[in-house]
């Protein structure tokens, strides 16, 4: 087996708005705190490619996470399942798609953004040496808590690492699942948590690459004390605990005997619930009361303008009432599997999908983001955040209920499929 690491940096200028923490903010990077990268793991056994990169930014459209993955495919002659792309949704910096109210899409910063993943992935392939992989799941002290709960359940406690054992240098690909929104609304761009294990490996003399577990509902815990109120000490914090407990798992990882490199992806429907004119008007009014007392004037635009557009549209999604071509992905490196989902995907399914894989490292915000992908137990709870008001931020209207038993069935399949392979 062979493998290699590439990366770039990707820092937005002044003129790049950073996304999320609230509408129509206009939040601009005026600091570079730590350098955005985007990094690319490349990997090669008996001819079978493949390619994992991971990006310090929010989020990508599953559109621009085609575009990047078909020219990287036609360039490096590498099929497109094999080909990986996720970000590690900072909200401490840029988009890579247009989400209502939270930061402009700069399509200057994309198209530089694309070369830069190009470029890294050209490194990661050309700078590829024999290794030895090595994985371990170790529980840690949770850095995340259940954001809707108030509490630590559910979150998934594992984080999850693959070493590349090369002559010279490590690569060490970690996952874990916790929203990056520490920092709350600064001024300045930053990878925030995982940025910060990232430079604790590389204080090692090694190479350190992060992809976001489902973290939907998973928040760090100096949110539960004061919400967004985190500091740079909290995010070094992390970062040195996390690394601690790589290199504590470490000693006990196990040797991939047989690295064998497979991929599959399939694109599927989840299925949205159309609301009527009526009850639109109703949510509009319903958040104009709710928000009369706020001085942001920028939650009353997010809401006419979401208004306006539903109602532009609500007649072709009545006649197609689902989001279409959404990517699933898995790879396997000989025993060990990875599932890649474009959302903020709620960690239950993981905990699910690890009763039947037990061995399996789970992406999320992988290949694109088409929003928050509750479980069907949160659609319970009247006016909750990830199932009914962010779907306004990405795609107009919520999923149906059964989006949980879908994604769990048409995963399961996937990944009954690569052990078939």
């Amino acid at each position: 087996m062979k493998a290699g690491y590439g990366e770039r940096i990707v820092n937005p200028s002044s003129e790049v708005e950073l996304s999320g923490y609230g509408y129509y903010l206009e939040r601009k990077a005026k600091e570079i705190l730590d350098d955005l990268k985007v990094r690319a793991l490349g990997m090669e056994e008996k001819g079978e490619k493949l390619i994992l990169i991971s990006c310090d930014i929010l989020s990508l459209s599953t559109e621009f996470a085609d575009e990047i993955r078909r020219e990287i495919s036609e360039n490096e002659n590498i099929p497109i399942e094999n080909i990986l792309i996720s970000t590690i949704h900072t909200h401490t910096g840029p988009a890579g798609q247009n989400m209502r109210g939270c930061g402009e899409l700069n399509l200057e910063y994309c198209n530089q953004l694309k070369n830069k993943i190009g470029e890294a992935v050209e490194d990661a392939i050309k700078e590829q040496a024999e290794a030895e992989a090595f994985y371990f799941f170790e529980a840690i002290e949770p850095i995340g808590f259940n954001r809707r709960n108030g509490n630590f359940y559910p979150i998934d406690p594992l984080l999850k690492v693959i070493v590349f054992q090369r002559a010279n240098r490590k690569i060490y690909l970690f996952n874990y699942a916790c929203h990056p929104v520490t920092l709350g609304i600064i001024d300045k761009a930053s990878a925030c948590w995982p940025g910060r294990v990232v430079k604790e490996i590389e204080k090692g003399g090694n190479d350190g690459i992060f992809f976001q577990g489902f973290c939907g509902d998973i928040d760090p815990v100096t949110n539960l004390n004061r919400w967004g109120k985190g500091t740079e000490e909290d995010i070094d914090l992390y970062g040195k605990l996390v690394y601690g407990r790589i290199l504590k798992g470490e000693r006990y990882s196990k040797k991939i005997l047989h690295p064998v490199l497979k991929s599959a992806e399939k694109r599927i429907k989840l299925p949205l619930k159309v609301p009527g004119i009526e009850e639109i008007e109703k949510e509009t009014q319903d958040w104009i009361k709710s928000t009369e007392e706020s001085e942001n004037e920028g939650m009353k635009k997010f809401i006419l303008d979401w208004e306006k557009e539903a109602k532009e549209k609500r007649e072709y999604f009545l006649k197609n009432p689902y989001i279409d071509d959404v990517p699933i992905q898995v790879i396997s490196i000989g025993e060990l599997k990875m599932v890649g989902l474009p959302g903020e995907v709620f960690c239950e399914y993981d905990l699910n999908l690890r009763k039947k894989f037990p061995v399996l490292l789970t992406i999320g915000y992988a290949n694109g983001c088409v929003g928050y992908i509750p479980v069907e137990n949160a659609y319970k709870k009247e006016n909750d955040y990830a199932c009914y008001l962010a779907p306004k931020i990405f795609d107009l209207f919520p999923f149906r209920t059964e989006v949980e038993e879908i994604i769990l069935k048409e995963t399961t399949d996937l990944l009954v499929q690569i052990e078939g392979k």
